[in-house]
């Protein structure tokens, strides 16, 4: 995260209680440095209003504000006024003082996310020259802002043209919003916020917990959000959900380590939170979670030992007989020295999105795409480009089946506060020309079929495109194919007669909702005469 400076800020947090041991804002100090230890900034830049309309002149307190106003919503442009005062306040000497050094590296980050790139990279490149070379820590740092503000110039050449649009007041709050979910159809969404409640208000941070909210599509617009009734005590935010929209993954934090859980649909209310087993679940932090199409295998994100530095991605396949089976890095091609989060893996389970800190990113997380290759390797991950992606922290990214459309979280400044999600829409020039088929399958008693198998094939070269499984409890089956192909579904159960039905999905259809309701008819054995 960009203000993953905590040691540093720990330091001169105790600093600047000694500095201010006689001063007369004393205790005003102490409250905002309370603030920023839970992340409020915003409420602790309020008490640096009032004190620099009464000291504002006073270096300490100027270093205090420019600092919290380079983490608070909106205020950035003053976070860069007020830290190109602060610097002329400590000069650059040849027995530099830690604010000296530190005013300039808040200063350089302050550049960089008012998107003064070429300002923030010529700080960092000044400010190397004077730390020394025993302070490798230090210097790893700025050599990475300085990476960032290289990548950030480079990407911005070359911008990503899409049309966005603020989901509105029935979804946004003031407060936070983020970690969309929508399932396939387009009709459910999922999301986390830390609205206030009567609960949040007692929290020593000022923040309320997260918690997991959903919305309908209804005549035409999202409905008004409510919180779902499987939320307890502490953080519990959405990560992801299956195809069937029948699982939804939760993270949940108890304070030292967060794990995955998931909760099931079952006739519309969704069931206790479960807590998934080992190996998904460790002794590290695991902290968001993708299925695959078939729902039998599970991307996930884990500071686990044995990765390749901060947290990596991992993915998890179910055995024949249910249980999880081995959990794979998915190698140096994806993970780095550095954080990857919130993977997705699209329908088509050859393109994976996710979140990382390193490869090209413009600072802090950016969001990037995989290939998997026809030897099942990950390749080819790349920056989805800016403006999507910004100097800020950019994660939960899960676009639509034809990759037309992305449900997303983002501080903008035309949101409602916080971070609010927004829908992005790309031009439609290359349409990806995938179709979502679903139906229902039922015995003749009009329940669900069970241990029901259904096959696509292509009847051109008969090649296999899946085999599916409708669910148990709803009979619902749901699939993507490429459109502009004639297939041949079959659909096998024990004691009932197979199904044959031929059909064609045309040209230009993608996203269409094609399906079917399918009745078995049960196998009758003629008694021997």
């Amino acid at each position: 995260m960009r203000n993953q400076l905590l040691t540093t800020l720990l330091f001169i947090l105790i600093c600047s209680i000694s500095f201010a041991q006689n001063k007369a804002y004393k205790k005003q100090i102490s409250q905002a440095d309370g603030l920023v230890i839970f992340e409020n900034y915003n409420k602790a830049s309020l008490i640096y209003d009032d004190l620099l309309k009464e000291f504002p002149d006073d270096p300490f307190i100027l270093f205090k504000a420019g600092e919290c106003f380079l983490f608070s919503e909106g205020r950035i442009k003053e976070a860069v006024e007020i830290l190109e005062r602060v610097v002329k306040l400590y000069p650059l000497e040849n027995k530099n003082s830690i604010e000296a050094i530190e005013c300039r590296y808040y200063l350089g980050q302050a550049y960089h996310l008012d998107y003064q790139f070429e300002k923030a990279l010529k700080v960092y490149e000044q400010l190397k020259k004077q730390v020394p070379a025993k302070r490798k820590d230090a210097l790893d740092k700025i050599d990475r802002e300085m990476t960032y503000c290289k990548n950030s110039i480079d990407l911005k050449k070359n911008p990503v043209e899409f049309k966005i649009s603020n989901l509105g007041p029935l979804i946004n709050t003031e407060f936070d919003e983020h970690s969309p979910v929508v399932n396939l159809t387009e009709d459910m969404l999922l999301f986390t916020s830390n609205r206030e409640t009567e609960e949040s208000l007692k929290l020593a941070s000022g923040l309320g917990d997260e918690n997991v909210y959903f919305s309908l599509w209804r005549e035409g617009r999202w409905i008004t959000s409510r919180a779902i009734d499987i939320n307890t005590r502490g953080n519990n935010a959405t990560i992801g959900i299956s195809p069937d929209g029948k699982t939804l993954l939760i993270y949940q934090n108890n304070g030292s380590i967060g794990n995955i859980y998931y909760s099931e649909l079952k006739n519309d209310k969704w069931g206790d939170l479960i807590k998934f087993p080992s190996p998904i679940n460790s002794m590290g932090n695991e902290t968001h979670a993708s299925f695959s199409m078939d729902g039998n295998t599970l991307f996930f994100s884990s500071d686990r030992m044995g990765g390749f530095g901060g947290k990596d991605l991992y993915k998890v396949t179910k055995l024949p007989n249910g249980d999880w089976g081995t959990v794979i890095n998915l190698g140096p091609a994806i993970n780095t020295e550095f954080d990857e989060e919130s993977p997705y893996i699209h329908p088509n389970g050859k393109t994976l999105y996710f979140s990382s800190e390193g490869h090209k990113s413009m600072g802090g997380f950016d969001i990037f795409a995989a290939q998997l290759d026809s030897s099942g390797i990950w390749s080819n991950v790349t920056n989805i480009g800016y403006p999507i992606n910004t100097p800020y922290d950019d994660l939960f990214f899960a676009p639509t089946i034809d990759e037309q459309r992305v449900y997303y979280a983002s501080k903008r400044n035309d949101g409602f506060g916080g971070s609010d999600i927004y829908l992005i829409e790309f031009p439609d020039d290359n349409p990806n020309s995938l179709t979502l088929v679903g139906g229902f399958l039922f015995t003749p008693e009009g329940d669900p079929a069970q241990d029901s198998k259904i096959t696509i094939i292509d009847k051109k070269d008969g090649k296999i495109e899946g085999v599916y499984r409708p669910s148990p409890t709803t009979g619902k089956y749901i699939f993507i194919i490429p459109a502009d192909t004639e297939y041949k579904m079959e659909i096998n159960t024990n004691g009932y007669k197979s199904i044959i039905n031929n059909f064609t999905v045309p040209s230009g259809n993608a996203f269409a909702r094609k399906g079917h309701t399918f009745f078995l008819d049960p196998i009758v054995l003629e008694k021997d005469k």
